[in-house]
This record gives C-alpha cells, structure tokens and sequence, in this order.
C-alpha cells in the first residue's frame, strides 16, 4: 500500500483481543452490582441511583456499619424488592476481597455484572510534610483495592468495572499529593485493563456537593476550590453524568467530569506550570491573558504610580490578595503587623498566596517565607527588596 501498488479500496482490521469493548451496558434486573464504599453519603446515592435503573440485586462494602440513614434507605428498597447486602470489608486486603468476590459469585446467587469502586480516604497535608503512614492510609483503598478488585474479577464476565477517580490526579491538588497518586495509579489500571479486553472506565471526577470527600472539608477548604474557580457538581447532574458514561459508548478507560472556570483555575498556577492533560487549554488562555494585559497586573499598576505612592498601593495590593484567600470582607481587616498564622492562614493558603502574588507581581516569593517573615510588614519588606527595578522612594521601615 505504501508503494502505491494496491488496486480499489484497502480495509484495515484491528486484532479484537487489545482493546475492551466500548458498547453501551444496561443494568440488569437479574445481575449483582457492587458498590465500594456504598455506606458513605455518596455511596448511598448510588445505590438508590442503580436500583432506579432497575438493579435488584446490590452488594455494598463498607469498612463500617450502616448509619441510621443507610439502614433507613436499605429498608426502603428493600420494600421495593431490592436485595440490599451489606458487606463489612476492608478491600485494601487480599483475602478480605478474594472472600468478597466469592461470596457474591456463589452458584445460587445473581451473576456479578458490575463495579463501582468508590472508596477512599483523604489525610492532607504538603508534600515536604507528608508521612509514609499518610500516603499508605489513602493508597490502601485506590491502589491496593483496586488492584485486589481487577485481580479477583478479571476471569468474570462484567458489564462494567467504574473507579470512582479524581480531578486531583489530572490538575494536581495542593495538599493532595498522595491522593492524586492514588487516583493516578486507579487510572493506569483501567488502561490496563483495556488492553487486556476487559471493560475499565475510571472517571476523575471533581468535588461533588452536598456528599462525597469534599463536602467533609472544612468551610475553608470548600473556600479554596472556588477560589480555584472549582465548582461542586450537583449530585444529580453528577448521576447522569454516569449514566450517559454507561450507556454510550466511551473509547477512552479514562473521562474527566469536572464543573470549572479556566481562567480562573490558570490564575492559580505558578509560573511555568504546565499541565499535559490542558496543554492546548493552558496555551489558548495564556495567550488570552497576555493580550488582556492580566499576567503581572499589580506590578503594571505599581510602575504607573509615583515612588512615593507605591508603598502603601503594594500594602494595598497584598492585603487585598490575603483577604481573598482568607474569605475577609475587607483587605483593611489585615493588620500590617499581625501574625499571618493568626488571620488564619496555614501551609496550604501559603502556598495559593505565595502562588497569586507571584502571578501578579512577579517575584518568586517560597511558601516557607510566609512563616519565617509571618507579617504583611514582613512580606512587604521582602517584595521591595525583591523589585529592584521599581523605585520606592520610602524608608523600608514600613
């Protein structure tokens, strides 16, 4: 063909053994359908969201005992002639899930047809202080179980094996760092699996409200996500999402479902960060906002003022970026000489801080610097002297 010595038209066929089948599914009335970490907010809304699809038979795993609000949900399809089997166990352990898949594969019980992986645990924390006990607890589900879960399943014909993943693992989360690897891994797995002609989908989904991992973070850490222009997906939407995922046809064993402002999200990343996954996205915006003039603003403003003026316009400028971190009213709520830790600000407002002011000013400004020189008089201080070009006609005393 390459010599241009075929005649009429030339048909290439793939070897059907290399890549899963990426037909829709439907759930079965008579089938078995397992949902890890079925006990939690989330889990419970997929449970109820499987058995609106006409599920019969569900398995839910849990490391702990159904709440009053499980057991209020199970007793109510089970009304419905839904078989609910709640099932304590930790899939971080081999033996633990080899007797799970057993006791749901028994010859009088409903075959196995489909997984849903959503267990997890965070334990956050910055990279430079992240203990091996920290990444082992939040790998134990997504890596371990995982892994156990393919291993114990792959010679059984299922319709669909879903990880619940996480946008960590593709835009990087601050604080997350052994959470992103976890999910990271789950979605290697799934491209694993497909090449092995096994159905894998592993979706890095975004914060869902109301349940899920990211509505147990504290109102400061929901503040971040949006001020990362990350928005919660509202579980309804977040459902049908899943549902359009399973029911059409979905080439690739890795989706992102994440609700998010581009530019606002770009803001927030250090200088000369790119992300593969965005590249054409980052590149497209980048160029936006050198045209509009956004990148370094606050160093553009201070060289338009006076030198007498630029002190107090840089102490302005700071306070304004610590009181939208910090979720204040007002930048004159930050007192000059009041400690930063003391507004509030811990290692992980640090670093988004640390991240803006170097977006908009230019410096390279270390997230340690925050507690070694814990003042806006402080930063103040440091920046002046890290702005030789601009002229500040006042005493450094701030």
């Amino acid at each position: 063909m390459q010599q241009a010595k075929h005649i009429g038209k030339v048909v290439l066929t793939m070897p059907t053994g290399h890549s899963a089948d990426s037909s829709p599914i439907k759930i079965e009335k008579n089938s078995t359908y397992l949902i890890t970490g079925g006990l939690g907010a989330l889990g419970l809304q997929l449970t109820q969201w499987i058995a609106d699809q006409g599920a019969t038979h569900i398995a839910l795993t849990s490391r702990r005992a159904p709440s009053s609000t499980a057991q209020a949900l199970i007793q109510q399809l089970e009304a419905e002639d839904v078989t609910v089997s709640v099932i304590p166990s930790d899939i971080s352990q081999q033996h633990a899930v080899t007797t799970l898949i057993q006791e749901l594969t028994q010859p009088e019980q409903p075959p196995l047809k489909g997984i849903i992986h959503a267990a997890g645990v965070l334990d956050d924390s910055l990279l430079s202080n992240l203990s091996w006990q920290q990444f082992e607890k939040v790998l134990a589900p997504k890596v371990q179980g995982t892994w156990h879960l393919h291993n114990a399943t792959k010679a059984l014909s299922l319709d669909f094996f879903v990880c619940f993943s996480s946008i960590a693992a593709l835009l990087g989360s601050p604080g997350q760092a052994n959470y992103a690897a976890a999910n990271a891994f789950m979605d290697a797995l799934m491209q694993h699996r497909r090449t092995l002609g096994l159905p894998a989908l592993s979706i890095n989904w975004g914060p869902w409200a109301n349940v899920g991992m990211a509505a147990q973070l504290d109102p400061k850490a929901q503040d971040r996500l949006s001020a990362r222009g990350i928005t919660p997906i509202a579980p309804m939407q977040g459902l049908k999402t899943l549902f359009d995922l399973l029911t059409q046809p979905v080439e690739q064993p890795a989706v992102g479902v994440f609700s998010i402002n581009w530019s606002k999200f770009t803001t927030q990343l250090p200088p000369g960060v790119n992300l593969p996954a965005l590249r054409q996205i980052t590149e497209q915006l980048q160029a936006t906002a050198e045209d509009q003039g956004d990148r370094l603003q606050g160093f553009k403003q201070l060289q338009q003022l006076p030198a007498a003026e630029r002190k107090q316009a840089l102490i302005h400028h700071i306070q304004t970026e610590i009181a939208d971190v910090l979720g204040y009213s007002s930048p004159d709520e930050i007192v000059i000489d009041q400690p930063l830790g003391d507004l509030g600000v811990d290692s992980l407002m640090a670093v988004e801080l640390a991240n803006q002011l170097e977006y908009n000013l230019g410096p390279a400004i270390p997230a340690s610097f925050l507690f070694e020189h814990p003042t806006l008089q402080g930063l103040v201080i440091y920046l002046i002297e890290q702005l030789p070009e601009l002229e500040f006609t006042v005493d450094l005393d701030v």
